[in-house]
């Protein structure tokens, strides 16, 4: 393990960063963020850090691990490896800006969290020294520096067809790997790298490079395990900024009411029920006296009253904790509970994670005043919903490296052994702990507050049953099944679907322009079942803050200011820079999975879309009549008004 670490600022992990991941660390350095093995003293995470009120989110997503919070150092420069998550300097090489000469680790005489820059070492130079940008990757998720020494002096280490000096002088100059002797160079608008003490060079393409790591990881320095049975490599020469670099698994659920309402009692006497073992040594005890004893080492153990342990002892040893019962589930069932819970009024505890305000009826009151073109928008919405309060729970379940695409210029030939080879180059999970037997997960709080529509039924149906339309989405549903994407979509691709997801991602587009709102500040939420006949979408914002968002965002669910925005965005949905080729497209974006959608009308930042910006199309709501595809807002005049 290497021990030059650094602290890592919470707000990392919050979104699209996490163990493995580059991280930018001080004075514009990069670095990567190491496995939770090291974020605590001897691996075991702080009791006080526990998440409360988490037991349905584990349950519908399978979680067996307790979850913790991780630790929220200040970023100080004197780092507290109790008190912070821990990241290593990455990638490791440095280069002069002026020569392109190349350095390894030169932090002895200038550490990195010095304001002052390594300087060049050629003393005909001076320049200053700047991080690589390159490393390399494979799919069974490791990450190392690329071997610029191999590189520039093994033969086989570059593409077979570009000659390479392999001189006894160049052998003897890899073998004693002389330090800064190597440089990259910019030649005929190539990269060429190059050897000042034996003259060996090739020209860099990262593409035909063939390298592998070494390592595991920037902070480990064992030996790379064995391939697992059945599997092969496959590894890249990327920038560090490439997607290939990292991509997380995270799993996410919102905190819903009885939960949410954060009753001390309660809470506290569901929490210490998660401790089965510890409850069966209480009861196990041979005496009263013992148990008693055992009972009271157990409250102290967990920071709770007497009471509160006596209370789960009884809930434990009877078998009849009806809150239990009630909070088991499914994957598939955690937003049917999500959308019931948006959808129904209730009372909330002053203490709440998730409060609601109903405006539906406000909505219906207004309809009388509105003109004829905003009396048909406010038809779309049945629910209209003001999120006061929502408490979001992100996961990190994992890691992946290594882009999935086998050979992007893969001829015809090829695609078929390939595609029976998929399997064995799939990139593989690398868990929090990289040895895969933790007993915890990382996973954070998000705050924040929303606006939470459903669409109305009465014209729904009817829409969704239209000939053209369906014929549509079961274009795009087949081409998804062919395609063999690795995104996962809860459910089938129906217009419903699709609808929804186009509203949701206009509606976004509208908040930013109109209402000052950060695209990627916002995220949506998508409810849409046909056999549960739920459909809905919720746009939120939530932060790792306690004290949540501004509000902001909660105040423009009022029904005339939300109506406003209804309107824009569907009046966005008629026009695009790119027409008539979007409207047109059959298939576009990621993996051809969209159809009138792209950056210039419906596309949203990648971190704002449950879906990666994928499954939309604005002609289910501007229409085509050439198709046989009414507009939106024309179905709903004709057949519900």
């Amino acid at each position: 393990m290497n021990k030059k670490l650094t602290a890592i600022r919470l707000s990392h992990i919050a979104s699209q960063q996490g163990v493995g991941s580059i991280a930018l660390l001080e004075n514009d350095y990069t670095g990567v963020i190491v496995d939770t093995r090291y974020w605590y003293k001897d691996g075991i995470p702080d009791l006080n850090k526990e998440l409360k009120n988490v037991r349905r989110i584990q349950r519908c997503l399978e979680i067996p691990q307790q979850l913790y919070l991780p630790p929220t150092g200040s970023g100080d420069d004197e780092l507290d490896i109790e008190s912070a998550i821990p990241g290593v300097l990455f990638p490791n090489y440095l280069q002069c800006n002026k020569c392109g000469q190349l350095n390894l680790n030169p932090w002895e005489n200038s550490p990195h969290k010095s304001t002052s820059k390594p300087r060049c070492s050629n003393s005909d130079c001076n320049g200053v020294m700047q991080q690589g940008t390159y490393c390399v990757v494979d799919n069974f998720g490791h990450l190392d520096d690329v071997s610029w020494n191999y590189l520039c002096h093994h033969p086989y280490a570059h593409d077979k067809k570009q000659p390479i000096q392999t001189d006894e002088k160049c052998k003897t100059c890899y073998s004693e790997h002389h330090k800064n002797k190597l440089r990259i160079i910019f030649d005929k608008g190539r990269q060429k790298l190059e050897c000042t003490e034996c003259k060996s060079s090739i020209w860099f393409e990262p593409s035909k490079t063939s390298l592998k790591p070494m390592k595991p990881q920037p902070w480990i320095y064992e030996k790379l395990p064995k391939d697992p049975d059945g599997l092969k490599r496959k590894s890249e020469v990327v920038e560090i900024n490439h997607p290939s670099v990292y991509s997380p698994v995270n799993l996410d659920g919102l905190v819903i009411p009885p939960e949410s309402n954060n009753n001390e009692v309660n809470a506290g006497t569901a929490d210490v029920l998660k401790y089965s073992d510890d409850l069966d040594e209480v009861l196990n005890a041979p005496s009263d006296f013992l148990r008693k004893r055992k009972a009271e080492k157990l409250t102290h153990k967990l920071g709770v009253t007497l009471e509160v342990v006596l209370d789960a002892l009884k809930l434990y040893e009877s078998g009849s904790d009806n809150e239990e019962t009630e909070l088991i589930g499914t994957p598939g069932q955690m937003k049917e509970e999500e959308y019931e819970a948006f959808t129904t009024e209730q009372e909330f505890s002053p203490s709440a994670d998730f409060k609601t305000r109903h405006l539906t009826e406000f909505l219906d009151e207004l309809r009388d005043e509105l003109s004829n073109e905003l009396k048909t928008v406010s038809y779309i919405v049945k629910d209209l919903v003001k999120v006061e309060r929502l408490r979001k729970v992100q996961v990190f379940n994992g890691f992946l490296r290594s882009h999935r695409d086998l050979d992007p210029e893969n001829n015809s030939a090829k695609k078929s052994q390939d595609q029976e080879n998929k399997d064995k180059y799939e990139p593989q999970i690398v868990q929090p702990n990289i040895v895969g037997d933790a007993e915890w997960l990382p996973a954070i709080n998000l705050y924040g507050e929303g606006i939470f529509i459903t669409l109305d039924p009465s014209w729904l149906r009817a829409w969704a049953s239209n000939h053209s339309i369906a014929s549509r989405a079961s274009e795009l549903s087949r081409h998804y099944e062919e395609s063999e994407s690795q995104l996962q979509v809860e459910g089938s691709i129906t217009p419903e679907f699709l609808l929804l997801h186009t509203l949701s991602h206009l509606v976004i587009r509208e908040l930013e322009d109109k209402c000052g709102y950060p695209a990627s500040s916002l995220s949506e939420r998508l409810y849409s079942s046909r056999e549960a006949g739920i459909c809905g979408f919720l746009i939120y914002t939530a932060v790792a803050d306690k004290s949540g968002s501004l509000g902001g965002l909660m105040e423009l669910a009022e029904p005339k200011s939300f109506l406003a925005i209804l309107d824009s965005a569907i009046k966005r949905a008629h026009w695009c820079t790119l027409d008539p080729v979007c409207s047109d497209h059959g298939g576009q974006g990621r993996d051809g999975l969209n159809r009138a959608a792209c950056h210039g009308c419906t596309l949203v930042p990648d971190t704002s879309c449950d879906y990666g910006n994928v499954f939309l199309d604005r002609v289910l709501i501007k229409g085509d009549k050439s198709h046989g595809i009414p507009s939106l807002l024309d179905f709903i005049r004709d057949n519900h008004l």
